[in-house]
């Protein structure tokens, strides 16, 4: 058995058998590090210029950004080695007050640390601890415990596998570092790579997310494959003068952008707002003219239980970013509304600050609008055929769309295929973050269809979508022809009834003259007469499904609405297509219809419909 590293670690001395390097000469997403007494070094995420411009009568709350920029958010020791365990020597920073603040609310009685030092170990993530103030030996054991030779034993040093290690700093508070032991035979330095640089508030910086890693800009870096520069900074606004110096210490391949949320907790005017916003975005542009850099909006809050200070111009403040952004062809405007979900249940405080799983939702989001390749249609469609091949009987609407041609395809992988039909999305889901992360980002759209109740559920929270109705698919599968009596023999309507069914679909919403003159032309229109009066309709809509059909007053009941679906049905089994429709599990009557045609009818927990409410308050865009 492999000796562990404490027994060997003498008072002030180290053992022959162990490896020693210096900690500093690993880190990761710092822009400086400077000597201190005792051999100890300290990672800065901010230049000497930055902290002085951001502690001076320029910045809304000097002494707070002073303490919060020597915090190192996104700072990480990283290398490979073949040892067992490692311990690194940190001294860790007290916590600042201004953290102390919003914390301590949060913590309440059991006084929870809400940051720490984290470690992944390859793909393996460690549990977040605090350790003590001041001088700490943090001691990591890099086996699997699930891969030890056997209980209580571990992998003797060198003989092992190499393990790629990264070690999380505190989001929340600053430290310096010194030395780095293993008891394997090396350390290797990781690769410095491409920057992901962030510059936000303190969401960004990590409140109260838990856990150093898992703050949005750490995940989205770790999904980017490249290092993050975390300029994130509880209580910061846009403060031009914040960059001064920056661009010589970092080459960022893309940028983001996340400022705003705080201008609601004070009184702000609009004109000087409206100059910080398109002054601080022009300064990232002069600096990285041509890094592609995504600007977001704040997020969405609960305004009733963290209300907006009355005298702030928030509200305006989206429009602003979305207009400055607009002036600069490398900026990509990111709707902050959009990119988590509506739910207190995201957050881990009222005033905005994420938990784990929102942090999680905003850097999907943030992923798969910087990755997404457009390919052409074809070859969407193409994989979405392939994707959704042995999909269930709740997703036959989309599958017919894809077979039929139907719609523009406009997202195709696995866990999610989007299909847009006019103003109006069709969503196939198998994996409820990826479907969430996807629609967010593409779907302006009204959502009609989604084939999955339970994401249903979700999606009306993430994108303010409240209208949502359960419904069922129902199909007929049979070979044989439905019978219709011949009295009741509907026929194709054509222009010459416009009147008629005008007046019996006046109400309706899909019966616009567009659709009415599309559904005559195909012959998809038919209707039922009684003495040379119309009686019913049934129309095939645009998506490829029937509507229900539309009786008469005084003629419901009378089997006009069976003989309209029948009819319905053997037009197209004649093209060789799937008659089907959607219909709510609480028209007893209509299922019983349909059941009598020979259709079969779904649960009533698998599909459902959505509205996006339009809203008629938005501010004007303001530069």
């Amino acid at each position: 058995m492999a000796e562990r590293i404490d027994d060997k670690l003498g008072i002030g001395e180290l053992d022959d058998q162990l490896v020693r390097v210096d900690a500093a000469d690993y880190l990761h997403g710092c822009v400086r590090v400077v000597e201190e007494p005792g051999g100890w070094r300290r990672p800065w995420r901010f230049t000497a210029e930055q902290v002085r411009t951001m502690g001076s009568c320029q910045a809304w709350h000097p002494g707070l950004y002073r303490q919060m920029a020597r915090t190192t958010a996104g700072v990480t020791i990283e290398f490979d080695t073949d040892a067992t365990e490692v311990s690194v020597e940190l001294l860790l920073d007290m916590e600042p007050s201004g953290t102390r603040s919003v914390l301590d609310p949060i913590r309440g009685e059991e006084d929870l640390p809400l940051d720490g030092i984290s470690v992944d170990v390859d793909a393996r993530h460690l549990p977040c601890y605090m350790p003590s103030t001041g001088e700490s030996l943090i001691q990591l054991s890099l086996d699997d415990p699930t891969r030890a030779p056997s209980p209580g034993m571990v992998m003797l040093p060198g003989l092992g596998e190499t393990r790629r290690v990264r070690i999380w700093l505190p989001a929340l508070r600053g430290c310096a570092v010194r030395q780095l032991w293993g008891n394997g035979s090396f350390f290797e330095p990781v690769e410095r790579h491409e920057q992901l640089l962030v510059i936000g508030d303190s969401v960004a910086q990590g409140f109260v997310t838990g856990d150093p890693a898992l703050v949005w800009p750490s995940l989205l870096a770790v999904s980017l494959g490249i290092d993050v520069v975390n300029q994130g900074l509880g209580g910061q606004v846009f403060q031009p003068s914040s960059l001064v110096g920056l661009s010589a210490y970092v080459n960022p391949s893309c940028i983001v952008v996340a400022l705003g949320e705080n201008y609601r907790y004070e009184p702000c005017r609009h004109r000087p707002t409206a100059r910080d916003v398109r002054n601080h975005l022009v300064e990232v542009a002069r600096l990285w003219p041509d890094v592609p850099t995504y600007v977001c909006t704040p997020l969405w809050h609960d305004e009733e239980q963290s209300p907006s200070h009355r005298m702030s111009c928030w509200r305006r403040v989206p429009s602003m970013i979305e207009a400055n952004a607009a002036v600069h062809d490398e900026m990509v405007l990111v709707d902050g509304l959009r990119i988590v979900d509506h739910d207190p249940s995201s957050f881990s405080d009222v005033h905005g600050h994420l938990n784990a799983d929102g942090a999680a939702q905003v850097a999907r989001y943030l992923e798969l609008i910087m990755c997404h390749v457009s390919l052409d249609e074809p070859m969407l469609r193409e994989r979405a055929m392939k994707l959704r091949a042995d999909a269930p009987r709740q997703s036959l609407p989309i599958v017919e769309m894809l077979r039929l041609g139907m719609g523009e395809v406009i997202y195709a992988e696995e866990g999610c295929v989007l299909l847009r039909l006019d103003d109006q999305l069709v969503a196939s889901v198998s994996d409820h973050d990826a479907a969430a992360a996807a629609i967010a980002m593409l779907s302006d759209d009204r959502v009609v269809f989604v084939d999955d109740l339970d994401f249903g559920k979700r999606l009306s929270r993430t994108l303010g979508l409240p209208d949502m109705t359960p419904i069922s698919v129902a199909l007929y599968r049979r070979k044989v022809k439905p019978r219709i009596s011949p009295e009741q023999q509907p026929v194709t309507l054509k222009p010459e009834h416009l009147a008629d069914i005008h007046a019996l679909c006046a109400d309706l919403p899909w019966a616009t003259d567009e659709v009415l003159e599309s559904t005559m032309a195909q012959q998809a229109l038919l209707g039922t007469f009684s003495e040379d009066e119309l009686v019913g309709l049934i129309a095939e809509l645009p998506d490829g499904s029937l509507t229900l059909p539309v009786i008469r007053e005084g003629h419901t009941g009378e089997g006009w609405e069976r003989a309209l679906i029948a009819a319905q049905v053997v037009r197209l089994q004649k093209t060789g297509r799937l008659p089907w429709l959607l219909v709510e599990r609480d028209d007893e009557e209509l299922l019983r219809t349909l059941r009598s045609v020979g259709m079969s009818v779904g649960s009533a927990d698998e599909c459902c419909l959505l509205s996006k409410p339009k809203t008629d308050d938005e501010e004007p865009a303001t530069i």
